[in-house]
């Protein structure tokens, strides 16, 4: 069985740029240091909800008057709220979300024009919903009760365009038993806005978590505190998720396990990990701690839900730091012919699949690992070309795509070949690459793919790789990731990032 390398020595620890020295090491030991501190971009769609929630039950009184400012700042010239990309599916929530907020809680001297210009959006767009390759989370749950809301408000909306989200929705929720819905066991909890005035308040009793959010997410605890009253450790979690966000909310908080999860895993790829092993030990450690035998690990330790990608990626990273994890834990997430992210999911992550594919490499000998590997691996190829490598979790083809490249390398390097001929079919003339446009994060994925089966599989010209990189140094200090990541909104996870593209230049450096 294929054993991908874990180290690589360095020739060159760094490399000039612009004058400045550029040294991976040094900056990739500061990233582990600081991977505590929060880092995510603000989210136009919670910020909405948190604007929504009243002082002491005053209806006239905002709670967190910081997020109407931020509000108002923050739509853009066509109308709309929503991440620096423009994907329909986060600008229609997000848009809607805003308005129904100015409406509640905004003066109408100073935003009724506000709220025209994102009806009309709202009205010209609906229509390009299609036009995305993925919903964000929760939008077909979510967008029936906003539109309800809305209509209840007097907004100019195209209702009638919505309504087969009503049929979309019961759909879901008819796949979920009826007293699971009611339990923070469940995914629908961090989409619990959903509810509108269907929830009653002892339906609530097994909902909240222990740091007072409802499913970790600012929105859906927005929600309970402005339909159900004040709750002060709702409260107490609003306040932390607004000022993290700097005035804002951010799309999901804590997700601790996540950010350790996926930043460790970019600097896995490029074998940095012993490297740094200083700084990485006690983040291992937190995810060996935070492991559970049975199920793994879900993206925080304070939210109920454990999902198959996050233990995939833990798995792999806990099985090459040497701790005792056993792949029987993917047990709970196998179906007859898929594995499953989170039960009860109505579409199933390929991403998922790649990442138990990956993990699966450190564990030849296992006696189940030859069944799992064949499932996982039917189940991209028959999703291959119909999904043209797109995932529910990020917009881009790229991300999804250059893990594909890493975790066939060794099962089916024929797959592998096919996704590195697409990367290389698809190189922009600059060296970058990138969905909507060149972004340093996808270039960044493409340069672990190409290298990685560089390395492993055949050798390839290196003037794809010199190119790429010459990219990311030129933009080595840029602080703009635009929004790739999805969640009811899109989302730039920084640190991640970050990660991914240290990782991309190491690998570059050390070839």
């Amino acid at each position: 069985m294929f054993v991908r390398p874990t180290t690589i020595v360095s020739r060159r620890l760094s490399i000039c740029k612009e004058g400045e020295v550029v040294d991976i090491k040094h900056d990739v030991r500061q990233l582990l240091n600081e991977l505590d501190q929060i880092a995510m971009s603000q989210s136009a769609y919670d910020t909405a909800w948190v604007a929504r929630v009243p002082e002491n039950g005053d209806r006239t009184c905002p709670a967190f008057p910081e997020t109407i400012d931020w509000l108002r700042r923050n739509q853009y010239p066509d109308g709309s709220w929503g991440s620096n990309v423009k994907y329909y599916h986060d600008r229609i929530i997000s848009t809607l979300a805003a308005i129904i907020a100015l409406s509640e809680q905004g003066e109408r001297s100073v935003d009724v024009k506000s709220i025209r210009r994102g009806q009309t959006y709202i009205h010209e767009n609906i229509r390009y919903l299609h036009h995305d390759p993925c919903e964000t989370v929760g939008f077909e749950l979510i967008l029936p009760t906003l539109l309800d809301k809305a209509q209840r408000l007097g907004l100019d909306l195209p209702y009638d365009r919505c309504s087969r989200y009503n049929r979309i929705r019961e759909q879901k929720l008819h796949s979920i038993p009826r007293q699971l819905i009611f339990s923070r066991k469940v995914t629908t909890t961090h989409s619990l806005e959903f509810m509108g005035d269907g929830l009653q308040v002892e339906q609530t009793a097994d909902l909240q978590e222990e740091n007072g959010s409802f499913g970790n997410s600012p929105s859906a605890t927005a929600y309970f505190s402005a339909e159900y009253g004040d709750n002060p450790a709702a409260r107490k979690y609003l306040s932390e998720a607004v000022a993290v966000g700097g005035g804002a909310a951010v799309p999901a908080h804590p997700v601790e396990i996540f950010s350790k999860c996926w930043v460790l895993y970019n600097l896995d790829l490029a074998g940095l990990l012993d490297e740094v092993s200083d700084e990485a030990r006690p983040h291992l450690n937190y995810l060996h701690e935070a492991w559970n035998p049975q199920r793994g690990v879900g993206f925080s330790k304070q939210y109920s839900v454990p999902d198959l990608d996050d233990t995939a990626v833990a798995f792999k990273l806990l099985s090459r730091s040497r701790y005792a994890v056993d792949p029987s834990v993917f047990d709970f997430y196998e179906r007859d012919n898929h594995f499953v992210c989170y039960p009860y999911e109505r579409n199933p992550s390929i991403g998922a699949h790649i990442h138990l594919l990956d993990a699966l490499h450190m564990c030849p000998d296992d006696k189940h690992q030859s069944r799992m590997r064949s499932k996982a691996l039917d189940f991209y190829r028959t999703q291959l070309y119909k999904a043209y490598w797109f995932d529910k979790w990020h917009v881009s083809p790229y991300y999804l795509l250059s893990h594909a490249v890493i975790a066939t390398v060794g099962h089916d390097n024929e797959l592998a070949r096919e996704g590195v001929q697409w990367i290389l079919d698809t190189q922009r003339e600059d060296g970058t690459w990138g969905y909507f446009f060149a972004t340093c994060e996808e270039t960044a994925y493409c340069l672990h793919a190409l290298i990685t089966y560089h390395q492993c599989v055949k050798p390839m010209d290196r003037t794809v790789f010199y190119h790429a990189a010459q990219y990311l140094y030129r933009q080595y200090l840029s602080q703009y990731h635009p929004a790739l990541w999805i969640e009811k909104c899109l989302y730039t996870p920084l640190h991640i990032v970050r990660a991914a593209i240290l990782g991309a230049l190491w690998m570059y450096e050390n070839l």
